[in-house]
């Protein structure tokens, strides 16, 4: 015997079946709907808030370099080590805005002030909606096996080419990049940081921050050092008309010179997501003080990196930021006489 299924059994049959399925699915598909700006947002706070020591191959153009990097956030304050493997003796050492390395080969140490709060391995805290204008970020569905890490690739891809894109990895488990790119306009790929290792210890003692290279005989230089406030006559500022599209100056209350009304020596411009600092100088103290390192004019590719130096009316201005080439130029020209 045939027997047939009435009409509102099967269509509420097919509707239990359905819902059976998304019930198994379901969990996949939430980890799935995390999107680009939500991926970035974990990671950030990964990075923020974990101790990591690892080792990771970076490649830039054709070179390869292996390094060890001991990271540790205490009390909101980072310091993190990084030690060259290759024999060199070669080391960096952050502890908060200050950043020294140590080339044994050459006999040097050369210090630097930074103004962002990222590590070696950087976050992206500026992604927002205003800054979704200049960029695209996308998130895959599914994730990736990276050295051994499940990982969710994202990507930050500019709208025009003063932009360079970024790619990161993320583990799924702990928001940890475990892979990031930078990529140039045209698609290749400036720099790749790639983790083979990595643990996050609840704890990193002091010993492990320290560097082991002795200096004695070592030359110390500064790079990029600002003017000292109050060294300048002419004020020079950023023509917010003039800036690449998007590019705005960023204040920061700790700067000491918001206090008086002195021309500004230094200036930070940002998209929100790329980051470039300008250096105002009088051209008759451009040789800075002793140990100091100086920009010869005109453009310098350093990696991903790019600084351009020009003159204007008796002082130098010098740009220097991980953007393209063209943006850097760029933004030297906005500087103006106020």
């Amino acid at each position: 015997m045939i027997s047939v299924r009435p009409a509102n059994s099967l269509r509420a049959a097919t509707v239990l079946a359905a819902v059976c399925l998304l019930a198994l699915v379901a969990p996949v598909s939430r980890a799935g709907s995390m999107d680009g700006r939500a991926w970035i947002g974990r990671m950030n706070d990964a990075l923020a808030k974990r101790n990591y020591d690892g080792v990771f191959v970076q490649q830039v153009g054709g070179r390869s370099e292996t390094w060890r990097i001991i990271h540790r956030m205490r009390d909101g304050r980072m310091t993190e080590r990084l030690i060259s493997t290759d024999g060199s003796g070669k080391e960096y050492i952050r502890d908060g805005s200050e950043a020294v390395w140590y080339i044994p080969g050459r006999k040097v140490v050369v210090v630097e002030q930074r103004s962002r709060s990222s590590g070696y391995i950087t976050a992206l805290y500026g992604v927002s909606a205003e800054t979704e204008k200049y960029y695209t970020l996308r998130s895959a569905d599914r994730s990736v096996r990276v050295q051994g890490f499940n990982a969710r690739m994202v990507t930050v891809e500019p709208k025009d080419d003063l932009r360079y894109g970024y790619r990161y990895w993320i583990d799924e488990k702990n928001g940890m990049p475990v892979r990031t790119q930078l990529v140039a306009p045209g698609g290749a790929v400036m720099l790749d940081i790639s983790f083979i290792s990595m643990t996050l210890p609840d704890a990193v003692d002091d010993d492990l921050l320290k560097p082991d290279v002795d200096t004695t005989g070592f030359k110390w230089m500064r790079r990029d050092l600002p003017a000292p406030p109050n060294s300048l006559k002419v004020a020079f500022v950023p023509r917010d008309d003039l800036l690449p599209p998007g590019f705005e100056v960023k204040f920061y209350k700790s700067s000491p010179q918001l206090a008086d009304a002195s021309p500004r020596t230094r200036f930070i411009i940002s998209d929100g997501i790329a980051w470039v600092s300008v250096f105002i100088e009088r051209a008759d103290a451009a040789a800075g003080p002793p140990g100091s390192v100086q920009r010869s004019e005109g453009l310098v590719q350093m990696g991903s990196s790019a600084a351009y130096t020009l003159s204007v009316d008796g002082h130098r201005i010098t740009v220097v930021g991980e953007v393209p080439p063209a943006t850097v130029k760029a933004i030297a020209g906005a500087v103006q006489r106020q």
